[in-house]
């Protein structure tokens, strides 16, 4: 297990124990359980028979949908699939007819609709009534769709990460927020999160989406975000943890979506105290950074949001090249250049 190393008045130091050099652990392990779709995936002949290229009507990529669901909207309604879609055997691919925007929109949110009520998927159960845009060049929204649809038409999605921290100015020692999911939520209850996170649904910005999330989930009000919030960038990366050699593209687990991940470092004073508010939510704790270390080998996190904190590990200097010895392959997976138009 990486071990923290103190030292008075100096920022913390982490090790390689013989444990870690025994059984080649690296943090790329904590990156692979978000993306592991190797780069040169449209050559595999797994991916080749069963993704379908999601495009717009006149023919820019815009997703990845697997051809059992193709079966499902078939079932579902068929019909109404045709008046939507058109499906291209030949080059595999499903388009989008209309040339209209909000002719499409109405379309996929009444088929949406369609899915939550007839289909055996498990996704579109996790109805959220928040719609995520899907862009087109020059940051236009081509589509609105459900986001409980992201999965199944795997698109590229959006959101807002913030890693909370304080700092004790004496001896430089870190401490992390971390909350705990509630039990009762419908994706990765109970794990490990990152302070604040939350997706972009359309129309809010990013900034605006940063306040409304930080007092939704954390009870944190826009005075002291805007006082110790900066931004830190971004990570992006296609979501897909499974092996792409024996994968059959089956089942849902083996949905292929892209994420932006828009990235805020929050340092609060000791004396400001994040609260659950909105239910999804348990608890939050202050971790010790070896507490965070073990939290991450032992796979406690939600996966993207390991992702996140691996991220700020490495830009505040803990993670080096010193102590991982996939350093570059990290730090490239988690700035994935996506194959589709993006917000920006």
């Amino acid at each position: 297990m990486v071990k923290v190393l103190n030292f008075t008045g100096q920022q913390q130091v982490l090790i390689r124990t013989p444990e870690d050099e025994s059984t080649s652990f690296s943090f790329l392990e904590i990156i692979d359980r978000v993306d592991r779709l190797p780069l040169d995936y449209e050559r595999n002949d797994n991916y080749k028979e069963n993704v379908y290229q999601l495009t717009t009507h006149d023919g820019l990529k815009i997703g990845f949908v697997l051809s059992f669901i193709l079966e499902e909207f078939r079932r579902v309604d068929n019909k109404v699939f045709e008046e939507i879609f058109l499906v291209d055997e030949k080059k595999h691919s499903i388009s989008f007819r209309s040339t209209d925007f909000d002719q499409r929109n109405k379309q996929i949110s009444d088929f949406a609709k369609s899915l939550y009520d007839k289909s055996t998927l498990e996704g579109i159960k996790g109805w959220r009534n928040e719609r995520y845009a899907v862009w087109a060049p020059r940051a236009i929204p081509y589509v609105l769709v459900e986001r409980a649809m992201a999965g199944i038409l795997g698109i590229i999605t959006y959101g807002v990460h913030i890693n909370g921290y304080v700092v004790d100015e004496t001896t430089r020692e870190i401490r992390v927020w971390v909350p705990r999911r509630s039990a009762n939520k419908p994706t990765w209850p109970s794990m490990l999160d990152n302070i604040i996170a939350g997706g972009l649904g359309y129309p809010y910005g990013i900034e605006e989406t940063v306040f409304k999330e930080s007092v939704e989930e954390a009870n944190l009000p826009k005075s002291v975000i805007k006082k110790c919030i900066k931004a830190a960038g971004v990570v992006s990366y296609l979501y897909y943890p499974k092996n792409i050699q024996e994968d059959t593209f089956t089942t849902e687990s083996s949905f292929i979506v892209g994420e932006v991940e828009y990235i805020y470092d929050l340092k609060l004073d000791h004396d400001i105290i994040p609260t659950p508010n909105d239910g999804e939510v348990d608890s939050f704790n202050l971790f010790t950074l070896q507490e965070v270390i073990e939290a991450l080998q032992n796979g406690e996190f939600k996966p993207n949001c390991a992702l996140v904190m691996v991220d700020f590990l490495i830009r505040h200097g803990y993670i080096t090249t010193e102590n991982e010895p996939n350093y570059l392959e990290i730090v490239n997976k988690m700035h994935r250049a996506l194959p589709f138009p993006t917000l920006n």
